[in-house]
């Protein structure tokens, strides 16, 4: 019995909510790869589909709405970021 299993990408195009999304999706599982935190573009999109393993962490979801707010997620953590390091150069004696 085995605990993981070794992913084999095919390239997708997610449509949702009038949003395209190109990412890889697992062959076996069906499972879709976040394309930020997967780095899809050295995974599967450029051709090698099953020569790049990506990333060992990735990040699988089972529907494309999760996907897509996983995605909003990163964009609004970004500024989120930004707005906490404001904070702190604020805080910092001149």
């Amino acid at each position: 019995m085995a605990y993981t299993w070794e992913p084999r990408w095919k390239p997708v195009t997610i449509r949702y909510s009038g949003i395209e999304i190109h990412t890889c999706m697992d062959r076996i599982t069906g499972m879709i790869a976040c394309p930020i935190c997967t780095d899809a573009v050295n995974t599967c999109l450029s051709g090698d589909d099953d020569k790049n393993p990506g990333k060992k962490e990735t990040i699988f979801f089972f529907t494309e709405k999760d996907l897509l707010l996983h995605i909003k997620a990163h964009y609004t953590r970004r500024h989120e970021r930004r707005d906490i390091l404001r904070e702190i150069q604020n805080r910092i004696p001149q």
